[in-house]
């Protein structure tokens, strides 16, 4: 190899699940004084109230930026009922004065994907996060790539604030993780473009690299078919490795997506076995971690040939979407010795959402993610792995 394993940025971690929650975030606030900013989505999701909820139990001082996204589809009876639920129940919680809606404009469904574009134009523009002590983004009820770009976008622009003025400023990523209701929120159709999360190309159609490899890491989850199809045709990757969810909260799930999508990646492309990866679905650090090293293992045995492209695909539940997110991230960004991978996050946006069949008393996890901020200059909190 020509040079050295990348350090990991999230090794150690910070991570707090459900029981845990209240706990980590009473002794958070309990510290001293802090203004938090909570960003979260204007949708019909079940769960997209429960970290604003837990939030003002505990007392926190609290504004917050909706996202108030559309596709130009015309809302159903029962998705506008639960929407504007959402909406007037996050008013009641920390008064309307405190709520600050921004408007997504995501595209109808037969134009070309805009989603990441909107959203990274939009949050740039909507105020200065920077002058919070804690950012909350909730990515419960945000769309996969409203969320993942959100996350991006504001973990970036705290970065650069901690560079050019030392100021740390936490940013949180919540979720309310139940793979059930992720399935159950209204698959609808697909689009039939291929889009990349705002800053993550993969520089896919830049001259100078196309003749590097492209290696494709699809992050497997159920109903996927139809994405791998849209994504591989795109990217046309030299070498694949699904990864599949494991250990999993349900011990056959990783061996029941790779069954239910075995024609696809078998006979159509024609995927080595032992190219199939596992990353854990409860950890988003320990499957950022095992992502994070399996690139970094083809970036070192390829860069003596030139390098290569890796292409990330968040195919599975909002935990592992932040994973990949993470992993792609430190790889761009982070410490990493000699020649960098080029890296694109490639995902195929919902054009038309069905009726979601959620029901109110679906059961979650609700995880809370410390992904910058004081406990990386200070003694790690209590909690802290």
């Amino acid at each position: 190899m020509s040079d050295d394993a990348a350090t990991m940025r999230w090794d150690p971690y910070s991570l707090t699940s459900d029981a845990d929650f209240n706990a980590f975030w009473r002794r958070h606030l309990d510290e001293r004084p802090r203004r938090l900013l909570l960003v979260l989505g204007k949708g019909f999701d079940v769960r997209a109230l429960e970290t604003a909820r837990r939030l003002r139990d505990l007392g926190a001082d609290v504004d917050a930026w909706l996202l108030a996204f559309h596709n130009g589809q015309e809302e159903t009876k029962l998705r506008r009922e639960r929407t504007d639920r959402n909406a007037t129940g996050l008013g009641k919680l920390f008064g309307a004065s405190r709520i600050q809606e921004i408007d997504i404009d995501l595209g109808d469904p037969f134009s070309d994907p805009v989603a990441t574009q909107k959203t990274y134009t939009k949050l740039r523009a909507a105020g200065d996060a920077s002058a919070y002590d804690d950012v909350i983004v909730d990515i419960s009820a945000m769309p996969r790539m409203v969320a993942m770009t959100s996350v991006a976008v504001l973990l970036y622009g705290l970065d650069q604030v901690r560079a050019r003025d030392g100021r740390c400023v936490n940013l949180h990523v919540a979720t309310a993780e139940s793979v059930t209701a992720d399935n159950n929120a209204g698959q609808g159709s697909l689009r039939d473009q291929v889009s990349f999360v705002q800053g993550f190309s993969g520089q896919l159609t830049a001259q100078t690299t196309k003749d590097l490899p492209h290696v494709w890491f699809p992050v497997l989850g159920e109903n996927q078919a139809g994405r791998l199809d849209r994504i591989q045709e795109k990217i046309d990757p030299d070498e694949i490795c699904p990864v599949v969810p494991f250990p999993s909260r349900e011990p056959r799930r990783g061996d029941e997506i790779i069954y239910e999508h075995r024609d696809i990646l078998f006979d159509t492309f024609q995927v080595e076995p032992r190219n199939i990866l596992l990353a854990c679905e409860y950890n988003p650090f320990e499957a950022y971690k095992q992502l994070f090293e399996a690139m970094d293992r083809y970036r070192r045995a390829l860069n003596q040939l030139g390098g290569c492209k890796a292409f990330v695909s968040p195919l599975s539940s909002k935990l592992l979407s932040i994973a990949v997110l993470l992993a792609c991230y430190d790889h761009v960004y982070g410490h990493v010795p000699g020649k960098r991978l080029t890296v694109g996050i490639p995902y195929v946006e919902t054009a038309a959402y069905a009726d979601p069949a959620q029901t109110e008393g679906e059961p979650f996890e609700l995880y809370s993610m410390w992904v910058c901020g004081e406990w990386e200059v200070v003694v790690p909190p209590l909690g802290t792995t």
